[in-house]
């Protein structure tokens, strides 16, 4: 009886335990983690692959591929034909994308390949660089770790913090089809000795290159999105006309600066349409502390008016930043999900053209302000 039960134990373990057959040293593989497209030369697109190198013999720890061709994956039988390992892109961490290649083409239709794999990662990181792709992964960037971590834990920081946007390859894909919002994605740029993060770069819904906002006009976005990380920090201008005119630390080019913390915050969203528009009031109710002033003031005692002073000037920041993305006929802050949601008779009507009809919505942010801290100046 016991041999019996060692047999059936034994067939079940054949039956069910993971075979190797299809094994792949890790050697034997080019495991590609950035995947870049620059604009076309000569009717062909310029696509790099970067892949770690595991060999203790070789001083440099990634090598970089490129290819000239009709599409990506006509570029990964050119890789491989030039690799030691299969190109394997299960792995991929970051797509970078130049703004030039953006305004000429759009990102989706170069997607398509990775969208039809379900072995392909779905966490990679879209990125768009202002410049030539080749700026930033041929540049030997000194006391920074290799370029693939470097990169992901560049952007990864600036997500933190809220300096950009941070669209993974799956969110992407959601924000595309979604009819009710267009997409948004970090950018950056080299700089002198290192890779910096400019903001965000906003695409239409094929994925073409529209507008570019930077650090300060992507925390807004965020805070708008609600999707921004608690505390949030804002350094703004405050007219010098407008504190103390006697002050020691006045900036004598006619600008003052306020840095805030926001440390709490919350949205009540209204949706109406009427005159054949849709409208939009957005209340946001702040809870924030004083990090940093560059004016005199007595916080304790003018506190009313130095709260009207942030306040102002945070919402003239706000609604100028969404006027000006109305302009371009964009909507990362998704506000056609509301028009859906609460207006859907007249959402229908315009949803295959819902960024036009956004351009011309009457859109109104009215943030409330409240100082809790100001921190320790005695």
């Amino acid at each position: 009886m016991r041999r019996f039960i060692h047999f059936i134990i034994f067939c079940f373990l054949i039956i069910f335990l993971a075979g190797c057959e299809d094994r792949l040293d890790l050697e034997k593989q080019s495991i590609s983690l950035i995947y870049g497209f620059d604009a076309k030369a000569k009717g062909k697109l310029i696509v790099y692959h970067v892949n770690p190198i595991f060999n203790e013999d070789v001083e440099k720890k990634y090598e970089i591929h490129k290819a000239k061709v009709h599409t990506p994956r006509e570029a990964k039988d050119t890789f491989n034909s030039s690799s030691s390992g299969l190109v394997s892109t299960e792995k991929l961490q970051l797509i970078l994308f130049s703004t030039n290649f953006l305004k000429q083409e759009g990102a989706m239709p170069y997607l398509d390949v990775w969208y039809r794999d379900p072995k392909n990662t779905g966490n990679m990181r879209m990125v768009a660089v202002d410049g030539p792709i080749s700026s930033v992964i041929y540049n030997n960037f000194k006391d920074k770790p290799a370029l693939p971590e470097y990169l992901t834990d560049l952007i990864n920081t600036n997500k933190l913090y809220n300096r950009t946007v941070f669209t993974t390859f799956h969110e992407f894909h959601r924000q595309t089809f979604n009819k009710g919002v267009t997409p948004a994605i970090s950018e950056i740029k080299k700089g002198k000795k290192d890779v910096i993060v400019t903001g965000s770069a906003l695409l239409t819904s094929r994925g073409t290159y529209k507008m570019s906002l930077n650090r300060y006009e992507s925390a807004l976005l965020l805070m708008v999105q609600k999707k921004a990380n608690i505390p949030v920090s804002l350094t703004m201008k405050i007219p010098s006309n407008l504190v103390e005119s006697n002050s020691h630390l006045k900036d004598t080019k006619g600008d003052d600066f306020i840095t805030i913390n926001v440390l709490s915050m919350s949205h009540d969203i209204g949706t109406d349409y009427s005159d054949n528009r849709f409208k939009f009031n957005i209340k946001m109710d702040l809870k924030i502390a004083v990090s940093e002033l560059t004016f005199n003031m007595d916080i304790e005692n003018d506190r009313k008016k130095l709260t009207s002073l942030i306040t102002k000037q945070l919402n003239n920041d706000l609604n100028d930043l969404i006027h000006k993305i109305q302009k371009q006929q964009l909507d990362p802050f998704g506000f056609g999900d509301y028009a859906r949601a609460f207006q859907y008779e007249e959402w229908k009507q315009v949803e295959d053209d819902w960024p036009s009809s956004f351009s011309k919505a009457n859109v109104k942010v009215a943030p409330t302000i409240k100082i809790l801290e100001n921190g320790i100046i005695k």
